[in-house]
């Protein structure tokens, strides 16, 4: 194919396990010869800015995942020694989608890379009008009943396999991969009888995931993150998961950095309100008391308490470096949004095969888990 392809599938089909396959191989590769280019992974997801060159968001997105200085990438991709492997496109909004393959399009003319490849859900590549500049598109298929059946035998589910081989409906959902994986893990927590009488595609796949957390929530602990008959309750997981992958579609992002906790992901109606009255009374607080210690040992006790009072609203303005995040997270962990030590309980949900932890981001194992927990 001459090095540029688009890869089809549809959600939960295997579009980005087969790209990173792909990845693995070509790094492999790569170390053997420094000839070839350098494989490089990227969310489409993340380009936001329909007057963004491709170019640009690629050079900001090297930045950002592995700190490489931007003179480096652009001389890079000027000398054709990037290869670009692109996931997510159907996680572009559908008012920039068109505007998306412009602009891939146009960095393929641009820059000319050797090697292009593009990972696309189905659905939303067949909606655009404007196709990509590729040498030849991959459709994944959905699995065949003798390959659900070899995959289930090797995973000594038999049993699996002997109720649903008899049941369209539910076959239906075993041909997507994610799925059948999903029904392994999660075969105890599955009632066949109850699953059966679901009569919609959408409602089975809820019922699966569903089970699917609680057979990862319930299973055996190593401990690694939480002391024996400490780690968090199931319920309470489901809740903080769910808080988070609510304001993460809210502010449309697919990965999570602790340190890009906002104040905008507070309630409105109450919570930021509190957050604001504390970091004001802090604020002033403190700085009231600086002024006016200082100003009392200058002068009398009258005028360092008047400007100290002065001081302190000054001061107040301009608040107190580190509060802001110390004091959100006290409201939102007052709130039940997240626990205290977050960064362990995102460890541990990763552990539980929820969440995936990629450097100091964490994100939802599949975009459709990520959604389920969105509609908790």
């Amino acid at each position: 194919m001459k090095g540029k392809l688009l890869l089809l599938g549809n959600p939960g089909g295997g579009k980005t396990t087969t790209l990173l396959e792909l990845a693995r191989r070509l790094v492999i590769r790569a170390e053997k010869d420094e000839k070839t280019p350098i494989p490089v992974l990227l969310d489409l997801s993340k380009w936001q800015n329909n007057n963004q060159e491709i170019s640009d968001w690629l050079v900001e997105q090297l930045k950002f995942k592995y700190n490489i200085p931007k003179k480096v990438t652009i001389n890079w991709l000027e000398n054709q020694q990037l290869l670009p492997l692109i996931d997510g496109f159907d996680g572009v909004s559908p008012e920039l989608s068109e505007h998306c393959l412009d602009r891939i399009n146009k960095f393929s003319v641009d820059f000319q890379p050797k090697h292009l490849v593009v990972c696309s859900s189905f659905a939303a590549y067949k909606n655009c009008h404007n196709k990509l500049r590729v040498n030849a598109a991959v459709l994944l298929q959905p699995l065949k009943n003798s390959q659900i059946q070899d995959y289930l035998l090797l995973a000594r589910s038999r049993e699996l396999w002997n109720y649903i081989q008899d049941e369209p409906e539910l076959l239906n959902v075993a041909k997507t991969p994610l799925m059948l994986t999903m029904m392994t893990l999660a075969y105890e927590e599955i009632l066949i009888a109850a699953w059966r009488r679901i009569t919609s595609k959408e409602g089975r796949e809820k019922y699966l995931l569903n089970a699917y957390i609680r057979s990862q929530l319930g299973g055996e602990t190593n401990y690694k993150w939480y002391p024996r008959n400490q780690e968090p309750l199931p319920e309470q997981t489901r809740r903080w998961l769910a808080w988070l992958a609510q304001r993460m579609a809210a502010e449309n992002i697919q990965e999570f950095k602790i340190e890009k906790l906002q104040s905008s992901w507070l309630d409105p109606n109450g919570e930021l309100q509190t957050y604001k009255l504390i970091i004001n009374l802090i604020s002033v607080l403190f700085w009231g008391f600086t002024f006016g210690f200082i100003f009392t040992l200058v002068w009398e006790l009258k005028e360092g308490l008047i400007c100290g009072a002065i001081g302190g609203l000054i001061g107040g303005k301009f608040g107190l470096p580190g509060l802001k995040s110390l004091v959100l997270r006290i409201v939102l962990f007052s709130n039940g949004h997240i626990p205290w030590n977050y960064r362990r309980f995102l460890n541990y949900a990763s552990s539980r095969l929820l969440l995936q932890r990629i450097g100091d981001r964490y994100q939802f194992i599949h975009h459709l888990l990520y959604r389920h927990f969105t509609e908790m």
